[in-house]
C-alpha cells in the first residue's frame, strides 16, 4: 500500500529516528511507503538520466520502505545501495528482498554522517530525503550537512537527483549550495488527472562540475502549463528567475562580494590551493556565527617564487585608514601583501561596526572565520599571524599567532 503523506504531519517530526521507527513499526512489515510522487509518474523522468547506465553505482539514501529501489533494480540496474537510519525499517526490506534481489545492499546509517569513501558513487537519489530533513523549526542544519555528505560521495561528473515539493526554504537551500561548479536542471513531475494531491513534485538534477564553473539553470517549469499547484510552481519559476541573474552576475566579470560560505562551496575554485594573482573580496562573519561581519579581501601572492615568511596571514586595516590609497585600491593592497611576505594574505577593513570593539576581542572573532581561508601546507607547523597596518608598509607589527588545524 502508497500513501501521499501531508506536506507537514503534525503526528510526526520528520527529523527524528526514534519517530520514524515507531512510523514504521506502527505500519507493520511488508508495507510501501511513498514520499509523494509514485513510481509511474517519475519513471519516464528518472530513467532518462540513467539511459545505458544499468552499471551506474546508485545510492538511495533515506530510503524508507519505497518501492523504488526495487523498480529500479528489476529493469537492470542491480548496483543500489538503500541506506536509512531507522534499523526496524532496515531489517524489514532485507527480508523482503534479500532473496529476489540478492545484488541490492541495505545499510543502517544516518545520510548526515555516511561512512562511504569520497567519489563512492556515480547517482545519488533523493526521493523526499531532504525534504524530511527540512523541517522549518529545524533550520537549514541538518539539510546542509546532507547534503556536503551527497556532494562528496558523490563522482565528478556524477548526478544528484532530487524530487522535492521545492518549498522556498528548501529551493533556496539546494539553489545556493549547488550554485558553483554544478550544472543544475528542474522539471515538474506530471500528475495523474485523478490525482487528489495539493501538492506538486519537482525534480532537480544536478552533475558534480568543474569547481567554480557558474551555470545558468535549465528550467522544463512552464508558467503555461498546467500543475496541481498552480501557485506553488509560480513561486518555483520566480525563484529560478532570482537565482539565475544571481549566477549571470558571477559571470560577468564583476567584482562580486561573496561571502565565506560561497568560498567553502567552490566559488574561487579550491581555497586550499594556492593561485597565484587570485584576488577575492568577501564578507566574513554572519549573524549567529560571530559577533561582527567584516569585509575583507583575500590576495594570493602575484609570485609565488619568493621565499615567504608567512603562508597565510590576516592583516588588519584600521577604519581611520581603511580609505587611504594603499588600502584601497587593488595596486595598493598588492604593495602590502608583498611586504607582508605571506603565500597569501587576507586583508581584512574595521569600519563603524567595530568602533568599541577590542583589538584583541576581534582577533578572537576573526580566528575561526580565517581557519578556512587558510591554503594546505602539509609540512608547515607555523601558526598565522595576525597584522596591523602601522606607519609604514614595511613595518609589521604582530598581534597574535593563532595555530590553525589542518
Amino acid at each position: 500500500m502508497a500513501t501521499t503523506p501531508a506536506l507537514h504531519d503534525a503526528l510526526l517530526d520528520f527529523t527524528s529516528r526514534e519517530n520514524w521507527d515507531k512510523f514504521f513499526a506502527l505500519r507493520g512489515d511488508g508495507d510501501s511507503f511513498e514520499w509523494y510522487a509514485e513510481w509511474p509518474q517519475i519513471k519516464a523522468p528518472l530513467l532518462s538520466l540513467l539511459l545505458g547506465e544499468e552499471g551506474t553505482e546508485i545510492l538511495v539514501p533515506g530510503c524508507g520502505s519505497s518501492s523504488l529501489s526495487e523498480q529500479l533494480y528489476d529493469l537492470g540496474f542491480r548496483r543500489i545501495t538503500n541506506v536509512d537510519f531507522s534499523r526496524i525499517i532496515v531489517a524489514d526490506m532485507l527480508r523482503r528482498h534479500a532473496r529476489v534481489r540478492p545484488q541490492m545492499r541495505w545499510r543502517v546509517m544516518d545520510m548526515t554522517n555516511m561512512q562511504f569513501p569520497d567519489g563512492s558513487f556515480d547517482f545519488i537519489l533523493d526521493k523526499g530525503g531532504l525534504d524530511a530533513l527540512m523541517e522549518p523549526e529545524v533550520g537549514t542544519k541538518l539539510g546542509m550537512k546532507y547534503l556536503d555528505e551527497a556532494k562528496r560521495v558523490l563522482k565528478s561528473g556524477g548526478k544528484f537527483a532530487c524530487f522535492t515539493l521545492a518549498e522556498s526554504h528548501v529551493l533556496d537551500l539546494l539553489l545556493s549550495e549547488f550554485r558553483f561548479g554544478w550544472d543544475m536542471t528542474i522539471q515538474a513531475i506530471a500528475s495523474e488527472p485523478s490525482s487528489k494531491s495539493a501538492f506538486q513534485t519537482f525534480m532537480l538534477v544536478m552533475v558534480k562540475g568543474k569547481m567554480g564553473v557558474v551555470h545558468t539553470i535549465k528550467s522544463l517549469v512552464d508558467q503555461s502549463a498546467e500543475y496541481c499547484n498552480m501557485q506553488q510552481a509560480n513561486a518555483v519559476i520566480h525563484a529560478l528567475q532570482n537565482e539565475n541573474k544571481i549566477r549571470e552576475s558571477h559571470n560577468s566579470g564583476v567584482d562580486i562580494l561573496f561571502s565565506l560560505r560561497d568560498l567553502q562551496l567552490g566559488a574561487i575554485g579550491d581555497l586550499k590551493v594556492i593561485v597565484p594573482g587570485r584576488r577575492r573580496q568577501l564578507i566574513l562573519g554572519e549573524q549567529g556565527s560571530s559577533l561582527y561581519c567584516y569585509k575583507a579581501v583575500l590576495m594570493d601572492a602575484k609570485n609565488q617564487n619568493e621565499t615567504f615568511v608567512y603562508h597565510c596571514g590576516v592583516f588588519i586595516v584600521p577604519k581611520a585608514r581603511a580609505q587611504e590609497w594603499l588600502f584601497a585600491s587593488e595596486e595598493g593592497q598588492w604593495l602590502v601583501v608583498e611586504s607582508a611576505k605571506a603565500a597569501r594574505l587576507i586583508m581584512v577593513f574595521l569600519d563603524s561596526r567595530h568602533a568599541s570593539a577590542d583589538i584583541d576581542v576581534v582577533k578572537k572573532d576573526l580566528s575561526p572565520l580565517v581557519m578556512d581561508l587558510e591554503p594546505e601546507y602539509p609540512e608547515e607547523t607555523d601558526p598565522m599571524p595576525f597584522m596591523m597596518a602601522s606607519d609604514g608598509v614595511k613595518q609589521r607589527d604582530i598581534l597574535q599567532e593563532v595555530l590553525l588545524m589542518s
